[in-house]
């Protein structure tokens, strides 16, 4: 994926988000990368405009049809209510209450299914591979949808210019993919740190083995990140090419990041965005220099703060 790539996509999709705010936090040198106030809440909407964009263009009037833990399925939705496209968006039913309502807000077709994000999934690619009435949108597994996730590594350069290191937090991977490749392509000696949620971390375990891998999917706050992805995602050799490092995060580092954002940051992040900050607070991201730590969303239901 070249620069000129991502830069025609990211043009592409800028009447549709907003340029979210870094902000200096508590910490020393530690800087907060804001999605969480994008557009439906999250860095999802880039992806999903770039895709759905691609599909007006084609003028390809099929329904879309997606998977999502929540996040992607609000900005997919939202996406194609602005080009008054039919959608079907697929979650489990564990997905976040708040997500779920958001989902229909924007008068997507909603589908329970399965207990797990991987449930949903399977049954989602299954629909996808037997039926040729869905144009399918991947959360992560989508050329178009990296490029436009890598509109935020442009962002991040632009604000904070002598940046030393971004910390993402990655599920699929699409949104550590994109930042990676543009920040590595203009800034090599940036470091970029991905952060899994230890109890669901397939992206962490794979890159130890040299390969993507199925890893138990147990569940976790950071129900954004969790979940097993598609063994064969383009994704993963972006990673491996260009993420320098993959560190855990557990479930209480994962609490006391929400609890800190909105207690010392008056931020309020949900449980893959606050991952990122996690790493940041129990010392597990190192370097000199200011650190970026994106806060990829806000979609969290208040009982489970």
């Amino acid at each position: 994926m070249t620069l000129s790539e991502f830069r025609h996509v990211r043009a592409a999709i800028q009447p549709y988000i907003r340029i979210t705010p870094v902000v200096a936090s508590d910490s020393p040198r530690l800087f907060l990368k804001l999605e969480n106030l994008q557009c439906t809440h999250s860095f999802k909407i880039r992806g999903a405009f770039a895709r759905t964009l691609d599909l007006v263009q084609k003028k390809d009037k099929r329904t879309i049809l997606t998977v999502s833990a929540g996040n992607h399925g609000q900005a997919i939705a939202r996406a194609a209510s602005v080009f008054k496209l039919p959608c079907l968006v697929v979650v489990p039913s564990n997905a976040p209450k708040t997500k779920i309502e958001a989902i229909r807000s924007y008068g997507a077709e909603l589908r329970l299914e399965g207990t797990s994000y991987d449930d949903a999934e399977a049954w989602t690619l299954s629909l996808a591979k037997n039926t040729a009435d869905y144009a399918f949108v991947s959360p992560y597994d989508d050329r178009l949808v990296v490029l436009g996730q890598g509109s935020v590594g442009f962002e991040i350069l632009e604000q904070i210019p002598r940046v030393a290191g971004i910390v993402v937090p990655i599920g699929g991977g699409g949104l550590a993919a994109g930042v990676a490749a543009v920040v590595k392509q203009l800034r090599p000696q940036v470091r970029v740190i991905g952060v899994q949620a230890e109890v669901s971390a397939a992206i962490y375990h794979s890159l130890k083995a040299g390969r993507m891998v199925t890893v138990p999917d147990r569940p976790s706050i950071a129900d954004g990140i969790a979940g097993n992805i598609d063994l064969e995602t383009i994704t993963f050799p972006i990673i491996q090419k260009y993420v320098d490092d993959v560190v855990l995060v557990s479930e209480d580092e994962i609490r006391n990041a929400i609890n800190d954002l909105l207690s010392r940051e008056k931020l309020l992040a949900e449980g893959s965005a606050a991952a990122a900050y996690a790493a940041v607070a129990a010392g597990k991201v190192q370097g000199d220099g200011p650190v970026v730590a994106i806060i990829s969303g806000g979609n969290i239901d208040i009982p489970t703060y």
